[in-house]
């Protein structure tokens, strides 16, 4: 039964507003207890978790198929670097690979016992993991065999997580640990937050295409930084511990466990998600979704979204999703062009980057809509030209309509599927 809850914060600001959305609960992994999921299209959903749980739904989290490594250790990470290779990891340095879309898992031979707790890549010839005790490690055989880096002088951090988009990436960790590399791995750099705590725990890291997001769990702040800026800024958050997750550069969400106020000075934990479509700089509350079972103490919240309107996010032992039926409203798929004139432009990937093309016109504003006919971004043409690129290197894979609008004004909006 599909469950919509609204909820009802007290804050002295007016950062955050209340609005419903509906999150509805479909879990049928019971009695797991979740740390991590993946997004794989918008039907596959990868989850791994306590006890060597690693679970796939093909039907959008409505059923698993569950299996469980033999070793018991938790999993704290999954990525698949292309539709059929997929990498796991975990405590007591577990790395396990599939090269069949999950179907087999196999463990690569242990390098370290320390916890992992991240992985990433940037392709089957640069992968990388990071962990306890200041563990760095590095693949460039398609995780076959893995170095250690000795990037850090301090051997004590907890390394949290670790993300790339094309050369840039970003590693964190606690005592306000923040590395970032220009040319995919080559050479890493010291990052200082001059305005984090000492011992800022920074995790939950987001590299999009112009600014990167971390949160510091410790005090549960975020701090952001763009391309062409030296320092890091503090943004307002809501006051919760969990994790974020950016679709694009405009739209985020931000879900966990945060205080709700009782009578005698105490506070009630509850579980909700918070949504921003400003680049964090106003977050709204979307819900506490449909969540089943008590709040545990010691817990592992992550949230996904399969494109930007399909999410899920896991807490504990439970998932829940948006839009919570099984296939997302939108127009029917069957549309592939709606438009009021005669120039058709084309449409065509090249590296990061959506190429609109058309012959019989030139180009004045060109908008991304998702299925839904929501504006995610519009790009105005100062000079107008015959051929325009978009870089969708932070749009996640999905269905999108493009919507061109000609120097004539008129008016082309056209399908287009980034796989």
């Amino acid at each position: 039964m599909k469950t919509k809850l609204l909820t009802t914060i007290i804050c002295a600001c007016s950062l955050f507003t209340v609005q419903a959305q509906e999150w509805g609960y479909v879990s049928s992994l019971q009695n797991e207890w979740l740390r991590k999921i993946w997004t794989q299209g918008l039907d596959t959903v990868y989850i791994v978790g306590e006890n060597g749980l690693i679970a796939r739904s093909i039907d959008q989290a409505e059923t698993w198929n569950k299996q469980y490594f033999p070793t018991k250790v938790a999993l704290n990470d999954i990525i698949f670097i292309d539709h059929y290779t997929g990498f796991a990891v975990g405590e007591q340095g577990t790395i396990l690979k599939t090269a069949d879309a999950g179907e087999h898992w196999s463990q690569i031979p242990e390098t370290t016992t320390s916890h992992i707790n991240a992985i990433a890549a940037t392709g089957l010839d640069n992968i990388w993991a990071v962990g306890d005790n200041s563990l760095i490690l590095h693949s460039t055989d398609a995780g076959e065999t893995w170095m250690p880096m000795n990037i850090l002088p301090e051997n004590d951090r907890q390394l949290t997580d670790i993300a790339f988009r094309g050369n840039l990436g970003y590693f964190t960790g606690n005592y306000a640990t923040v590395y970032k590399t220009e040319d995919f791995g080559v050479v890493w750099d010291k990052q200082m937050v001059t305005n984090a705590e000492r011992y800022a725990h920074f995790y939950s890291l987001n590299v999009l295409s112009n600014v990167v997001y971390i949160l510091d769990d410790w005090n549960r702040e975020m701090f952001s930084i763009k391309n062409e800026e030296v320092s890091w800024t503090k943004q307002e958050t809501p006051m919760a511990e969990g994790k974020l997750c950016f679709v694009n550069n405009y739209i985020g969400y931000f879900g966990g466990v945060y205080p709700i106020p009782t009578c005698g000075g105490c506070s009630t934990p509850t579980f909700g998600i918070f949504k921003t479509n400003d680049r964090a700089s106003k977050w709204v509350f979307e819900t506490a979704g449909d969540y089943r079972g008590p709040i545990p103490y010691h817990y592992y919240f992550d949230i996904n979204f399969a494109s930007n309107t399909v999410g899920y996010a896991i807490l504990g032992a439970t998932i829940i999703k948006t839009p919570s039926e099984s296939e997302p409203p939108g127009p029917p798929q069957s549309i592939e062009t709606i438009t009021v004139t005669n120039h058709l432009p084309s449409l065509y990937m090249e590296a990061d980057n959506l190429i609109v093309s058309c012959l019989s016109n030139t180009i004045k504003s060109i908008e991304l809509l998702d299925i839904q006919g929501r504006s995610l971004e519009k790009h105005l043409i100062d000079d107008n030209h015959f051929q325009e690129k978009i870089d969708i290197s932070d749009i996640t894979n999905g269905v999108y309509l493009v919507k061109v609008i000609f120097s004539d004004n008129e008016v082309c909006i056209k399908k287009w599927t980034k796989n």
